[in-house]
């Protein structure tokens, strides 16, 4: 069998390759032997049987959604808190949920744990569409003994999360229908009430009004571009994922997004604002700086963005402060680096690192409120250009017949 796997080098470059070996276990032993620290593993589909197994394998574990994920981290916080062993935590809440994607994560949690993964790796073997960071922080405090602590700050992480996700939605949903209506009423009026109206103009011997013929061009036009545009939508959703499976490939999309707007001002704002609280939390509990970075790399999706901070890791490796190579690296704003060198000063950088993500935080959500503004405006304000163009267009058409009536 093949496997899909991503590691780090020692050097902390991470890889993404494939390895053939009998079993999922064999295969990382073989990895491990190449001196080779594992991050994920998954098996390369070889035939249809085992495509459809996945398949299956993949619909039951997307239907653990992150509003599921919040749920049973909130419980299991609150039972590790009141000194309930884990395995008994997880038991309590298997037997006490109605929901069956609850069911089925508890269920392949025991299963797991009962057979000697921990409780980091259970939660790794699911592949659920889970933010790396909340991997990280359960890995670290399942090796410091202080789990209860850290699944507070997961919790915490998971529901800024959601909210910001929430505040976005609501905010777009109006717009958009004011846009999805508008288009449908001009189409309904260009399409069924404009042919009507022309043929009986044309009959008393008038000529459809210019802004009429203006709104009918549009709509021309409008349906002409519509299957092409679908298309290419359809083809660019198609390819992109193929070219992402090469680094190269992910590397220059990543690119790309990151010269877009808003992607070019957003994205680098969530990596500022989940490293800082990844770092706030993992220096909480008392990991090293070294193997802080290490794992809060795992967190930065973006190619170019995890190339950074690569490269700002490698110089604090080499001697240099952290404010310094965050700075030159621009993985940390220069306002924000002032606390990290107060934080290297007084020997506390997860205090920093706390502070510096509250103010992120606060950048974000200022950032995603102006965006979402600006979207709802301009969509707003081409919904009622169309309703005025509509408008303007009915009581010209109406004119005209009455014209050709007299």
């Amino acid at each position: 069998m093949n496997f899909i796997f991503k590691a780090f080098k020692s050097t902390g470059e991470i890889v993404n390759s494939t390895i053939t070996a009998a079993n999922q276990q064999e295969a990382v032993k073989l990895i491990k032997l190449q001196n080779l620290q594992l991050i994920s593993i998954t098996a390369e589909m070889a035939n249809r049987s085992a495509a459809r197994q996945l398949f299956k394998r993949k619909q039951t574990s997307t239907a653990v959604t992150g509003k599921v994920l919040l749920f049973f981290f909130e419980k299991l916080y609150k039972m590790l808190s009141a000194r309930i062993t884990l395995s008994d935590a997880i038991s309590i809440i298997n037997k006490r949920t109605v929901n069956p994607a609850e069911k089925f994560l508890t269920d392949k949690l025991s299963q797991d744990i009962s057979g000697g993964q921990s409780f980091s790796d259970a939660i790794k073997s699911l592949n659920l569409k889970m933010d790396s960071s909340v991997y990280s922080i359960i890995l670290v405090g399942e090796s410091s003994g202080s789990l209860a602590t850290v699944l507070e700050d997961v919790v915490d992480l998971l529901k800024s999360k959601n909210e910001l996700r929430k505040k976005m939605i609501s905010s777009l949903v109006y717009p958009s229908f004011m846009v999805t209506f508008t288009v449908a009423v001009m189409l309904l009026f260009v399409f069924v009430l404009m042919p009507k109206m022309e043929s009986f103009i044309t009959e008393l011997g008038g000529t459809l009004p210019p802004m009429a013929q203006f709104l009918k061009s549009l709509a021309q036009w409008f349906t002409y571009l519509l299957l092409p545009a679908i298309g290419c939508i359809i083809a660019i959703i198609m390819t992109i994922p193929k070219i992402r499976q090469t680094n190269a490939g992910r590397r220059k999309t990543d690119q790309l997004i990151l010269k877009m707007i808003p992607f070019s001002i957003t994205i680098p704002l969530f990596m500022k604002t989940n490293l800082s609280k990844l770092m706030a939390t993992l220096l909480s509990n008392g990991v090293n700086t070294s193997e802080a970075l290490k794992l809060a790399q795992t967190s930065i999706n973006n190619e170019v963005l995890l190339e950074r901070f690569i490269r700002a890791k490698t110089d604090i490796l080499d001697g240099c402060s952290v404010c310094t190579s965050f700075e030159k690296h621009n993985i940390i704003d220069g306002e924000q680096c002032d606390l990290l060198a107060i934080g290297e000063k007084t020997g506390d950088l997860a205090s920093s690192f706390k502070d510096i993500h509250k103010m992120y935080e606060e950048k974000l959500q200022s950032t995603l409120k102006k965006l979402t503004v600006s979207v709802s405006a301009g969509a707003m304000m081409f919904a009622f250009a169309l309703v005025g163009l509509l408008a303007l267009g009915m009581v010209q058409s109406i004119m005209g017949a009455t014209n050709a009536v007299t």
